[in-house]
């Protein structure tokens, strides 16, 4: 029976791994630490062989599956779909493909923000991301690497804009990974590294107590405006 979002989401860690299966040679590996990851086995040359299709969630179900309709399609070619994912990562690797340009494209991507916070988005990055990791390769990215800009803006104080940044980090690099530019998302090891920030919210003046303060202040106000009006009139 095919997998649906839900049962993969819902899938619970065991005491030893398990798997999912999907049909047409695709699987969920699911791990004892709860790590869950796509497999596909197709026969080539004569042999069995195994290919990983990344991991879930930064690769969804329907992801998955379109990589495996790709790699049935090379394998019904007569093209080793392992061989051929090496071919296509050489190929982009002659041309680096840099974190900044994969960044202005998610930006693209995100076509239902409003143009304000479009341009929010965008100058934080420039401001904080791009000097320090925009120029480098993101292959060669981990998460050391991602945390140095974001940690020195938390250093600074500034732990609203920490936390944005780890954010949007983190979707840049899920992108990354559904465009088939990298197999795992190094910025999911992130999460709790960023301190949040606390918002002090003072509790609200009841109206009961308020209003009487309100009457006061008029009353007062009131009171000193007809003593001008009446010095100026009456006054010697």
């Amino acid at each position: 029976m095919a997998l649906t979002d839900t049962k993969v989401r819902s899938a619970k860690p065991e005491e030893k791994e398990y798997s999912l299966v999907d049909g047409d040679g695709m699987s969920l590996l699911v791990k004892p630490g709860g790590s869950k990851y796509w497999r596909f086995r197709f026969r080539f040359g004569g042999k069995q062989h195994l290919m990983a299709f990344g991991v879930y969630p930064d690769v969804s179900l329907a992801d998955a599956r379109k990589k495996r309709e790709e790699a049935r399609k090379l394998v019904a070619a007569g093209i080793d779909p392992r061989e051929h994912k090496r071919a296509v990562k050489e190929e982009q690797a002659k041309e680096i493909i840099t974190f900044e340009k994969v960044a202005r494209e998610w930006l693209v991507t995100n076509q239902k923000w409003s143009e304000d916070h479009a341009n929010r988005v965008k100058k934080s990055l420039e401001d904080n991301i791009f000097p320090a990791i925009g120029a480098r390769n993101i292959a060669e990215l981990g998460t050391r690497d991602l945390l140095i800009p974001i940690k020195a803006v938390e250093k600074s104080g500034r732990l609203e804009v920490a936390s944005r940044l780890q954010q949007r980090t983190t979707a840049i690099m899920r992108y990354a990974v559904q465009s088939g530019l990298i197999d795992y998302n190094p910025a999911q090891e992130m999460a709790g590294a960023v301190a949040s920030s606390n918002r002090q919210h003072r509790p609200a003046l009841e109206l009961k107590r308020l209003q009487p303060e309100i009457e006061n202040t008029i009353t007062t106000f009131m009171l000193c405006c007809f003593i001008l009006i009446y010095s100026f009139n009456f006054g010697g």
